[in-house]
This record gives C-alpha cells, sequence and structure tokens, in this order.
C-alpha cells in the first residue's frame, strides 16, 4: 500500500474480533515507530508487548477501578472483549525527563512514533485504538508490569487487530486549516 493510501485508510478501530496477527507484522511496526523523529535523539518511546496472563491482570484491575468509581452495572463481556479480543495489546511508555520542555519533546515523539506504529499496520490491513484513561495511569498496572514511574510514564494502550473499520471521518477542509501569511 502506498504512503498516502494508509494515511488515508487509518482509523481507530473500537470492535476487533479475535484472529491473530502475525508476530512479524507487530515487529515490523515496532521498526517503523522507532524511525520516528525526536529531538536531541532522545529515543524517549519504549513499548511492552503484553501477554495473556498480563492481560488477565489488567481486565482485573480494570473491573477493580470501575467498580470504585461508578454505581452502575458493570457489562464485565464487553470489558473482557475490549482486552482480549484484540490480537495483540501493546503499552507504549514515554521515558521521563526532568526537564519540562524535553519532556514536551519526547512526548511528540512518542506520539510520533505510535503514528509510524499505526501506519505500518493499516498498510497491512491491520488496525489500532491507542486508548487513555485512568486504568493507564492506575498505580497498579505500574506495579504489575515493574514499571518505575520516576523513569517511564505509560502514554497508553495500544489494542491491534483486525475488526470493524468505521467510515472515513469528516474533516476540515484545507482552508479551514492552513493559511499562507
Amino acid at each position: 500500500m502506498e504512503l498516502d493510501d494508509a494515511i488515508l485508510r487509518r482509523r481507530t478501530v473500537h470492535t476487533f474480533n479475535s484472529k491473530k496477527v502475525p508476530d512479524r507484522l507487530i515487529e515490523k511496526a515496532i521498526l517503523a515507530a522507532n524511525q520516528a523523529p525526536c529531538h536531541k535523539r532522545t529515543f524517549p518511546w519504549r513499548f511492552i508487548n503484553v501477554s495473556d496472563l498480563k492481560r488477565q491482570q489488567i481486565f482485573e484491575i480494570y473491573l477493580a477501578s470501575i467498580a470504585l468509581i461508578s454505581n452502575e452495572a458493570l457489562d464485565e463481556r464487553k470489558m473482557h472483549d475490549k482486552i482480549f479480543n484484540p490480537s495483540h495489546l501493546i503499552i507504549p511508555l514515554q521515558s521521563i525527563s526532568s526537564n519540562p520542555i524535553r519532556r514536551k519533546e519526547d512526548y511528540a515523539a512518542c506520539a510520533c512514533a505510535i503514528q509510524n506504529l499505526s501506519l505500518s499496520l493499516v498498510a497491512e490491513k491491520v488496525y489500532c485504538k491507542w486508548s487513555t484513561g485512568s486504568i493507564t495511569s492506575n498505580q497498579q498496572i505500574y506495579d504489575a508490569f515493574g514499571i518505575n514511574k520516576q523513569n517511564e510514564e505509560v502514554i497508553g494502550f495500544l489494542y491491534i487487530g483486525y475488526g470493524v473499520v468505521p467510515s472515513a471521518v469528516n474533516r476540515p477542509s484545507l482552508p479551514e486549516i492552513f493559511r499562507t501569511i
């Protein structure tokens, strides 16, 4: 697939089926992520490929944390499918800098890395959802994966696999987002 086609076809998939993505495509996507631009050559991105055993831990942490903040009945099946249906669950991390400017630049670099990863996958007709939220900042997640908050920050979960691709999004027109002065 041509790069422009991959960019235009990239979508966030919310519903995945259980078909497995070959590991070689995941590794190819991680290599693409590693080619992202970064200021001062900090290469601040790190990725954890989550095993089924660790997914079970995430699921239990998820259920417990939602039960604490909501009085509504939990749809355990829906949450289970969210965690287990995607072929792969990857946790992207950002190396932490004490310099606030560098930290912002490093987050931008990590976002570029995740975009490269997504484009590499979509070129293979594999899709990705970058999800953030309270679960990604939960201390139990850091503990379960041995992540030291002083050195690294979880910047989301990447759900990767095959699934229902949503239709194109109506985006702003070029004159709405671009001008020459």
